[in-house]
């Protein structure tokens, strides 16, 4: 089926007479970001952490979180903070437990192995125990005799759980970035910008995004604590402590897919400076083990450096394998891990949990296909489940079946009483909203709107099931699920030069909300074509364009296009040499032996009209 081109509208006129300072390709790359005043530009482009990153007292309810996390730490109270099993809820974990250990250090005026006995890490086990608060991890927590909790990344949603702390006789904190329900838990503090009265500026935040507001304004309080309190000043806070925090926010902001704008941007680019001079053993010892190369969708690129990308597709999957596989602890462990045998070890255990992943979700996804293939007619929503998928990668395979039949996936595992799952949309369906219609017959949601998990018993699988089926047949038009590509913008061919190529760096860090910039050029010869790649995969090109002037030739590779060579899309002949092209692309330098060259890296193409 031929894609669908959606070329995104041309910004007006009076945006670009406001900034005659910018290009035509750069003003229409902002006005699709969405980018289209001067304060957003300076931000975007700025990266100002003093000015862009706004003050976490204005985050509701964080005043009082500090003061009781500040009696806890000067009273010797226990706290136990309870994190998720996703790299965004371990980095989570790590910031908030790094951040405690520090001040009950200062404020106690302990070493630091002295005051790790008052702060404990609770990440729950994603088969046996699910996502967020459970009955039995609280019975534990209380037993070892906590007074805090302090949730990482999940807890907005656990209304009776929050009850039962209370009931317990412990007190809860809740920071989570996910979706805020009508009915919220009765906790001491909630932190989540999402919250409608909540004036923080905002709203996008990652949970270690939410983790690290916490943390700096923890820090922050510190700088005004009465030093009379303190008996002595051996200990103090680590010089830049705060900012060497920022490789853990990279981590966990870019594993999450939000979008990489606004606070989230500045976030990540010092992050990423901090990243790749971290001494920190276990991510020092991880990016060793990875190597230079990033393989993304068939294509493997060589990167100095760690960048979103090298996140995306290297660093986060090895360490979502640890909760998808067996536990994310191990994730953790690696993460504040002092020692380099220990982290080999670790990363070690990491490589083969992710083979495994890898496998599995291959295997499951072969299954579904399989089952897909024999229906009629598909669904505006497809809800496939078995009792053999492991709960930790039907997220995954949901995600790649979206992309793969454009429309909503949700994936389940099928246990003795109940259902569980994770499900991945198209951006014309909200997943989460779809789920919170059928809030009675669960027993537990959560997410965004284009990801969300669920749990619900076994007798409302028919229920749910028609419900969201219902919901997709009336929201999705059948135009959303036919495959599309957005365009940026549609360029000339004398453009594509090595200016085009600088003004798109300055746009990195790319990702979810900032995705590397794609465009369309029309009518352009194939001059040069052949497979390449293993299996005849990939297609390598090479473009002529030509003028009264000059003749201008573009190399370019087609990434899993290979199929073109034989038929294209809708029963059409073979790409061939000769023929008149348009092509979506992405511009990208290729590297070899020290030479640098400007490539098309072709989404997608069809023969001109």
């Amino acid at each position: 089926m031929q894609k669908r081109w959606l070329v995104n509208k041309k910004y007006p006129e009076k945006f670009a007479k406001k900034f005659p300072e910018f290009s035509s390709t750069v003003l229409q790359l902002l006005w699709d970001r969405k980018i289209n005043n001067q304060t957003l530009i300076d931000e975007f482009f700025g990266h100002d952490y003093k000015q862009n990153i706004h003050d976490p007292y204005l985050m509701k309810d964080m005043n009082k979180a500090v003061k009781r996390i500040f009696k806890a730490l000067e009273n010797d109270e226990k706290i136990t903070v309870y994190g998720d099993y996703d790299v965004d809820g371990v980095t989570s974990s790590v910031v908030m437990i790094q951040t405690l250990i520090e001040l009950k250090s200062i404020i106690s005026q302990i070493n630091r192995e002295d005051a790790k006995k008052f702060i404990s890490i609770y990440i729950p086990d994603r088969e046996v125990e699910g996502y967020g608060l459970n009955k039995k991890a609280i019975e534990k927590i209380k037993k070892e005799k906590n007074d805090l909790i302090i949730t990482v990344d999940c807890g907005i949603s656990s209304f009776k759980n929050v009850a039962l702390i209370n009931k317990l006789g412990m007190q809860v904190i809740i920071t989570d970035h996910h979706h805020v329900p009508e009915k919220i838990p009765e906790a001491l503090a909630i932190i989540n910008s999402r919250q409608k009265d909540c004036p923080y500026p905002f709203k996008e935040l990652a949970g270690v995004g939410i983790a690290f507001k916490l943390a700096q304004a923890l820090i922050e309080n510190l700088k005004n604590y009465d030093s009379k309190k303190l008996q002595t000043t051996n200990y103090k806070l680590s010089p830049g402590f705060e900012k060497w925090l920022l490789d853990f926010v990279a981590l966990g902001t870019v594993a999450d897919c939000v979008d990489l704008v606004g606070e989230n941007r500045t976030l990540l680019t010092y992050g990423l400076i901090v990243i790749n001079k971290t001494q920190r053993i276990g991510i020092k010892k991880l990016i060793q083990a990875i190597g230079t190369k990033t393989r993304v969708n068939g294509n493997i690129t060589e990167t100095k450096s760690i960048n979103s990308t090298s996140i995306g597709f290297m660093l986060a999957p090895r360490l979502n394998a640890a909760g998808r596989m067996d536990h994310a602890n191990t994730s953790f462990e690696l993460l504040i891990c002092e020692n380099k045998t220990e982290a080999e070890e670790l990363i070690s255990k990491l490589e083969k949990n992710n083979q495994s992943r890898q496998k599995i979700t291959e295997e499951a996804m072969n299954e579904i296909i399989d089952r897909i293939s024999k229906k009629k007619k598909l669904p505006k929503i497809i809800i496939e489940s078995d009792p053999n998928w492991k709960i930790g990668i039907v997220g995954l395979v949901a995600g790649k079946l979206a992309n793969e039949y454009s429309r909503p996936f949700l994936v389940l595992q099928s246990q003795e009483d109940l259902f569980a799952g994770s499900g991945r949309s198209i951006p014309e369906f909200n997943l989460i909203e779809a789920i919170e219609k059928c809030k009675d017959m669960l027993i537990s949601f959560g997410g965004h709107s284009q990801a969300a998990g669920l749990k619900f018993e076994n007798k409302n699988f028919k229920k749910v099931k028609k419900e969201l089926e219902s919901i997709a047949e009336k929201t999705l038009k059948d135009e959303d699920l036919i495959p599309s590509i957005k365009i940026d913008c549609q360029i000339k061919q004398n453009h594509i030069d090595w200016k085009l190529f600088n003004e798109i760096e300055k746009f990195e860090p790319f990702g979810q909300g900032n995705q590397k910039p794609v465009f369309i050029i029309k009518k352009l010869e194939v001059h040069e074509i052949r497979i390449v790649g293993k299996d005849n995969t990939h297609l390598k090109l090479c473009f002529k364009s030509s003028s009264k002037d000059s003749i201008k030739y573009f190399k370019a590779i087609g990434f899993r296009l290979g199929k073109l060579a034989k038929e294209m899309p809708e029963d059409k002949p073979a790409l061939r040499w000769g023929d008149i092209v348009d092509v979506v692309f992405q511009l990208e330098v290729n590297e070899w032996n020290g030479n640098r060259e400007l490539q098309m890296n072709v989404l997608d193409l069809k023969i001109s009209e």
